[in-house]
């Protein structure tokens, strides 16, 4: 099968950039308009005709993979350092055992081909 005329690491560097763009010009509207809704919900509208329009699209394919040339924007940056810092609040030492059912190994067994078997009654 063809695979077009860019890879797969192109496109999803492509689908990655574009995010990133819609995210961080989210970002900016919702704090630009924080106390005024009508113009929020005003300019959200006018980004989400221009991320559907055909001038968005043409952007798109002018889009030059970076590969491993490319460093995140100042702010992602920024927010990348400060999630690094980020201690996550469950145990460590704690180890869940996902599998601790309290079934025997038979019931086990049968739970299973009752799962797993399909009789004329039960269709």
């Amino acid at each position: 099968m063809a695979t077009g005329f860019s890879g797969r690491e192109i496109n999803a560097e492509r689908s990655l950039e574009k995010s990133s763009r819609e995210l961080r010009t989210l970002k900016r509207i919702i704090e630009k308009y924080k106390d005024d809704p009508k113009g929020k919900k005003k300019m959200l509208k006018n980004m989400q005709k221009y991320w559907r329009s055909p001038l968005a699209e043409v952007k798109s394919l002018d889009y030059k993979p970076k590969g491993s040339s490319w460093t995140p924007p100042a702010d992602l940056q920024q927010n990348l350092e400060e999630m690094a810092e980020y201690i996550d609040p469950r145990e460590e030492g704690v180890d869940s055992d996902i599998n601790n059912s309290s079934l025997t190994d038979a019931q086990e067994a049968e739970l299973r081909d009752r799962l797993t078997k399909t009789t004329d009654a039960d269709d």
